[in-house]
Order: structure tokens, then C-alpha cells, then sequence
């Protein structure tokens, strides 16, 4: 694993690639998008998830002393039930999300993505099957259109808070609020190697 991450929104194309590497078109392989969202969720959230649960279960542990010093305080077993409440919302939040992703997934089986790889940044575009009826809506005549592109995402590769993840079957590219995951089996050797590189420069 290494370190470094961040996103936004692309703009023009300049033409600065220096190999065929810099162009990587893959698709979509579930296996590979949960290990990413597991990744991103270790390198993102899990301390601070943990962090809420200790402090809940902390003042849990307080407001049993109150209660055992005296039974008949009311306020005291109400708290208690809100801590350990929140501390079990947010122990089990991850398995909660996880399992929205993994519903979320066929959705998004038929779509492919196109990564460009520039001295400072990568930017991903995504492209939508075309025989998908699902993405045209009636226009004000009744006539099908598509939908408007999805925006191009932009990592910058000298954001300080970029971070990478690889596995058997991925390698990623995250930032706080976005995620990049790359199937291996979509790549070659020589890309993988090349997203290595400029993900560690």
C-alpha cells in the first residue's frame, strides 16, 4: 500500500501522455469493487469508527455507575440506552453500507471506464452502454434522449491525502471522497506498473 490522494472535476485534455500505458480502458468486476470499498473504508473511516464506539461505550460505562449508585435514576438509564444505542449504530455501520454498495453494484455491470494518466493527475470518464434503455428519458416531445454525460473525474497526483490500495484482484486509487478501482484483470503488467509508479512519485 502507499500513500497519497485527491479529486475533482476535469477540464480540457492536453495531449501529454508518454506511453501507450497512459490510456487504460477497463470495466467492472464486483469482487474487485468490494475489496476496494473494504480499502477505502480501512484507509478512510475505520479509526474514526472506532473512535465513536470507544468514546460511546466510555460514557456508557459512566452512566452504569450512576445508575448502579442509584437504581432509581431515570436519567441515567436513559443515557445509557442512547450511548450504547450509538455505539451499536456505528459498529454495525460499515456492514449496513457495505451491503447497500453490493446492492448498488448491477447497476453499473455494463459500464466501462476510461483512465488517462498526465504528469500531476489521472482523470477517469465513464461510458454508459449505449443499448441500455435505462439510460434514456422522454424529452418534452416523447422522444427518448440520453442522459447527459456523468462528469469525468480528476485525481491530482500531488494532493497530499492520496492514497493507493492493492490487492490479488484491484489496485485503487482514493481520495476522501473518491474512489478509483481498477480491476487487474482488465490491465496488463505494463499498466499496472505504470499506475504504480506515478501513484508513488
Amino acid at each position: 500500500m502507499t500513500d497519497e490522494i485527491n479529486s475533482t472535476e476535469i477540464t480540457s485534455e492536453p495531449a501529454e501522455y508518454t506511453s501507450s500505458c497512459d490510456t487504460i480502458e477497463y470495466g467492472f468486476d464486483e469482487e474487485s469493487w468490494l475489496e476496494g470499498y473494504d480499502a477505502y473504508y480501512k484507509l478512510y473511516r475505520r479509526r474514526r469508527t472506532i473512535g465513536f464506539v470507544v468514546l460511546f461505550l466510555v460514557l456508557a460505562l459512566l452512566f452504569v455507575q450512576q445508575v448502579v449508585m442509584d437504581p432509581t435514576y431515570g436519567v441515567g438509564w436513559t443515557c445509557l440506552a442512547i450511548c450504547l444505542a450509538i455505539a451499536l449504530v456505528y459498529a454495525l455501520a460499515p456492514a449496513y453500507e457495505k451491503r447497500n454498495v453490493r446492492r448498488a453494484l448491477p447497476a453499473i455491470q455494463n459500464d466501462r471506464y476510461v483512465l488517462k494518466i498526465y504528469p500531476n493527475k489521472i482523470t477517469v470518464r465513464t461510458i454508459l452502454p449505449e443499448e441500455d434503455s435505462q439510460y434514456l428519458e422522454p424529452d418534452e416531445f416523447g422522444n427518448l434522449k440520453p442522459y447527459p454525460e456523468i462528469p469525468e473525474t480528476t485525481i491530482d497526483l500531488t494532493d497530499k491525502t492520496l492514497k493507493t490500495a492493492e490487492t490479488d484482484k484491484m489496485f485503487a486509487v482514493y481520495t476522501k471522497y473518491t474512489q478509483c478501482i481498477i480491476p487487474k484483470g482488465n490491465i496488463s503488467e505494463e499498466q499496472l506498473e505504470r499506475l504504480r509508479k506515478i501513484s508513488r512519485a
